[in-house]
């Protein structure tokens, strides 16, 4: 059986959901399914990229760049991705061939005008893997109101759990979420718990042992660094450990939208306790 996986994330990126959809992938070749990767990319200069590594196909589908830009081109990058995509897959072999089901990440959220026209052309399910329930983060968080953005962004949220045969989402917590939704239909919502395959330790880049937390106990925040993980607070509780104590010390590893407010704060706060690197591979953790 071919499956596809459809996501804006996949190595060599270093984000924890292309280390998940890596796995992901390999776990189905494993299983003897014949997994194919599509992922957005804005470094290629042919409309599809396609490799094989590790045995599991991957294309590679020219688009806009859409991560680490403002907002407002990010909304509108990302909505133009799926026709950008579906276009430059129409005119690759990528069709050709027949997929028996399509499996696609979120975020994005803008993925279910292609998966739907991959599942009309292909006559097949899709199982959609829900990691972030947008925009009702935003709004909790205080980054967005209700006004007509939020109305936007909610229209392209339920369209896409309506291209879904199954929604996976993250907790049992989220479950509760979907209990207001009409559609999809009690019965096309599990928990999906996160995973991570056994791999082997590589040696790291980052060492502490010369730095300015030698000696200390050290915390280590490792992901992503953006809005959603709302990064402000523990800099208040660092400001006032740094006050208290000069035995603790807290590094940062990631990448996002906010590093870059993130290391002013700490310059400008003049933060002894606190040392920001940029993300590293996941077997380096």
């Amino acid at each position: 059986m071919r499956i596809a996986i459809i996501a804006d994330s996949y190595p060599p990126m270093r984000s924890s959901a292309a280390v998940m959809l890596k796995d992901l992938a390999s776990e189905f070749r494993n299983q003897g399914y014949k997994p194919v990767v599509v992922v957005p990319d804005s470094t290629i200069d042919i409309p599809v990229d396609r490799s094989v590594i590790d045995d599991v196909e991957i294309l590679r589908v020219l688009c806009p760049q859409s991560k680490d830009i403002g907002y407002l081109r990010r909304t509108l990058y990302e909505l133009y991705m799926p026709y950008a995509m579906l276009r430059q897959l129409r005119n690759s072999d990528f069709l050709k061939e027949q997929l028996d089901g399509i499996v696609w990440y979120s975020p994005s959220i803008f993925h279910g005008p292609l998966v739907k026209a991959l599942k009309k052309k292909h006559g097949c399910k899709g199982y959609l893997i829900l990691r972030d329930i947008f925009p009702e983060w935003a709004v909790n968080l205080g980054i967005m109101g209700r006004g007509l953005p939020y109305r936007f962004f909610k229209l392209i949220e339920a369209y896409q759990y309506s291209v879904a045969d199954k929604v996976g989402v993250q907790t049992p917590a989220n479950l509760e979420y979907f209990q207001k939704w009409q559609s999809p239909k009690r019965g096309q919502i599990e928990v999906l718990y996160n995973w991570l395959s056994v791999s082997e330790s590589a040696e790291c880049t980052i060492s502490l042992r010369e730095s300015s937390l030698t000696g200390r106990k050290i915390f280590v925040y490792a992901g992503n660094m953006g809005k959603a993980q709302n990064i402000g607070p523990f800099i208040n509780v660092i400001a006032m450990v740094d006050q208290m104590r000069d035995d603790i010390g807290f590094v940062f590893v990631g990448r996002g939208s906010e590093v870059k407010s993130l290391t002013k704060e700490v310059i400008d706060r003049d933060l002894s306790n606190i040392l920001i690197f940029d993300e590293i591979r996941y077997n380096e953790i």
